[in-house]
């Protein structure tokens, strides 16, 4: 019989892979990334080429016009914020201009109520705010002028959804092929947990955030903020990131309110007004359209946002829960690992234990003979 390696050789083997996994990650990012959300977006469209196949459209037809309806709302999305951008873009010398008297007015305010002489911080706060809006308004003409370099990727999007979804079933049978026999029924079980969580948590999460489109442009809107569906698109996509999503979303409206406003009073509204967003989404929206599919404990969430960041950026923060709840499930099924799920998931047993009776319930009810 083989003896075990020694416990020093063993680490080093996984420290070698944690290495190697991440000098990957990093390396074919732009690869890597367009093919994840393509993933993320042929979860969502799953049920509804699903709908269409059971409606008695052929599989490549029903495929098709999901992708199309996918093409159709971000596309329309994406033209207002575009639009938007190519605005605020235009109007940044203006909006430079302003925000230079919005401070002085407020260090003029300062010295007649305090008689501080702050001369210098007046001149290192102007020059930072002026180096704000030349490096902002040079980054939106980049964006701009070099959108012509994102429409490969753009384009492959579907591509990328489209075959996904129509081989979604090769896919499988793939892994189920290259598993042992003996795991095969373990496989099975992942598989399917991670298929039915993933399609109700993220089609919660695509429900959540077109309602904070609405809501946030909207309500930006009526506060009397200018460019409100930029940032109302902006504070929602935010959203999806835990705990600080709302908040970060809420920090570029909540600066441009304050230095472009004509008063502090705009954005204390807009400080108010993501506060209200915030306790709404917490306790109302997510509870009840997004569930509680996904139990992570929050202090591995935070770290996997932190390394997600370094990683890809915001694209990794957006991807890293995902990720996280795909490696719960795998650890909680396999009975070497169900301690590393137990450290990584939420100590909530009740919530716990009824999202698996309605995962068993589910499939039960899919093995049942149909009259």
């Amino acid at each position: 019989m083989d003896q075990p390696l020694p416990f020093v050789q063993r680490s080093t083997y996984v420290l070698l892979f944690i290495i190697a996994f991440f000098f990957i990650l990093i390396i074919a990012r732009d690869f890597l990334v367009p093919l994840a959300f393509g993933f993320l977006i042929s979860s969502l469209l799953f049920p509804v080429c699903r709908f269409l196949c059971h409606k008695g459209l052929p599989k490549g037809v029903s495929i098709f016009i999901s992708v199309i309806i996918m093409m159709v709302v971000f596309g329309g999305i994406a033209l207002l914020f575009v639009s938007q951008i190519a605005e605020l873009a235009a109007d940044f010398p203006d909006l430079r201009s302003k925000a230079m008297e919005n401070i002085t007015d407020v260090y003029q305010y300062i010295e007649d109520l305090f008689g501080l002489a702050v001369d210098w911080q007046k001149h290192w706060v102007k020059g930072r705010v002026d180096n704000l809006f030349t490096t902002g308004s040079e980054f939106f003409n980049r964006l701009l002028n070099g959108a012509a370099g994102t429409v490969f990727k753009v384009l492959m999007m579907p591509v990328y959804v489209f075959y996904i979804l129509y081989y979604h079933d090769r896919f499988r049978q793939f892994i189920l092929r290259s598993t042992p026999e003996r795991h095969k029924e373990t496989a099975n079980k992942i598989l399917k947990e991670i298929s039915w969580v993933s399609q109700r948590f993220f089609g919660g999460a695509f429900i959540v955030v077109m309602i904070l489109v609405v809501t946030n442009s909207l309500g930006l809107y009526l506060i009397g903020l200018k460019y409100p569906i930029f940032f109302g698109v902006i504070s929602a996509v935010f959203n999806l990131i835990p705990y600080f999503g709302t908040w970060i979303g809420a920090f570029f409206p909540f600066v441009f309110a304050l230095l472009t406003g004509d008063s502090v009073n705009l954005a204390l509204s807009v400080l108010v007004f993501f506060a209200f967003i915030q306790f709404t989404e917490n306790n109302i929206l997510t509870p009840h359209i997004t569930g509680g599919y996904v139990r992570l404990n929050p202090f591995f969430t935070i770290i996997g946002l932190i390394a997600g960041g370094m990683v890809w950026g915001v694209a990794g923060m957006l991807l890293v829960i995902p990720f996280l709840a795909s490696l719960k499930i795998i650890l909680e099924n396999i009975e070497s690992t169900k301690n590393l799920a137990f450290l990584i998931g939420r100590s909530d047993d009740e919530t716990i234990g009824k999202i698996r009776r309605k995962i068993r319930a589910f499939f039960q009810s899919k093995r049942k003979p149909t009259p």
